[in-house]
């Protein structure tokens, strides 16, 4: 059976409350999948596959404006009301950009997990290259070995690394060679909306300092939960602890 869909979305629980996931870099809807299952008694969780992820079809031209206008028109399909917006690294800042540029049934809220900067994130040279060695196993299994830090055991291990194999080639260079670096901090500044961040002190991807110097002085009075002994991929790494946050946070 198949373990990924094609689909621009999968849809878990029935709740009466509505949160949007949109997946990070390497993921795809499916990356969320452990921690919807936590939440599917209190929410209706829709997975996003972004355009070139989970077996979608790719843009022909990515770019951080065509991935926002993707987001918007899914939720704009779903017909949703009163959700919430949330993105995880690179999905993180999608939503940003997509909620700043949609026009009408606005999210609630927005939730960052481990955000990519609206800035540029910062990446050494070397790393950039060896993730451009793609597709590759090896070089996929070391990127989660190096972006984690608690077990995560062989099924979400094991997604983490098909994952990134199954991305559209051109997608895959666009975002390291071209959207981690598009700038788009000065334009989300006038985003009104409650934004809560969430982080890892230990993220081995995204540094602490890169939160508070390049995350949050460009969001409007943004609410923070830090995390510890998790790195990067926490919705797949603690996804038990990371839904319990979620609902006492959504009282």
């Amino acid at each position: 059976m198949k373990i990924y869909t094609g689909l621009k979305y999968e849809k878990i629980g029935r709740g009466k409350k509505t949160i949007v996931f949109v997946h990070y870099f390497g993921g795809d809807a499916g990356s969320w999948r452990w921690l919807a299952k936590r939440l599917r008694k209190r929410y209706t969780c829709i997975l996003l596959n972004l355009p070139g992820f989970g077996g979608t079809k790719p843009l022909s031209e990515p770019s951080i404006y065509g991935m926002a206008e993707y987001i918007n028109l899914c939720l704009d399909e779903l017909k949703l009301k009163d959700y919430i917006l949330c993105g995880h690294s690179m999905g993180a800042k999608l939503i940003l950009y997509a909620a700043q540029i949609k026009k009408g049934n606005l999210p609630e809220k927005l939730l960052l997990i481990a955000p990519s900067p609206p800035t540029v994130e910062d990446m050494a040279d070397d790393e950039r290259q060896r993730m451009l060695r793609h597709p590759n196993r090896e070089e996929a299994a070391k990127t989660v070995l190096g972006a984690t830090k608690k077990k995560m055991g062989k099924k979400r291990s094991l997604y983490a690394v098909n994952s990134q194999l199954r991305i559209d080639e051109a997608t895959w260079q666009w975002w390291l060679k071209v959207g981690m670096k598009n700038n788009i901090a000065e334009r989300i500044k006038r985003l009104d909306m409650p934004t809560t961040v969430i982080f890892s002190k230990d993220d081995p991807v995204i540094a602490t300092e890169a939160i508070y110097n390049e995350v949050l002085p460009y969001l409007c009075q943004p609410s923070t939960v830090t995390l510890s002994r998790v790195g990067h991929l926490i919705p797949m790494e603690m996804p038990r602890k990371l839904a319990h946050i979620i609902k006492k946070w959504d009282r």
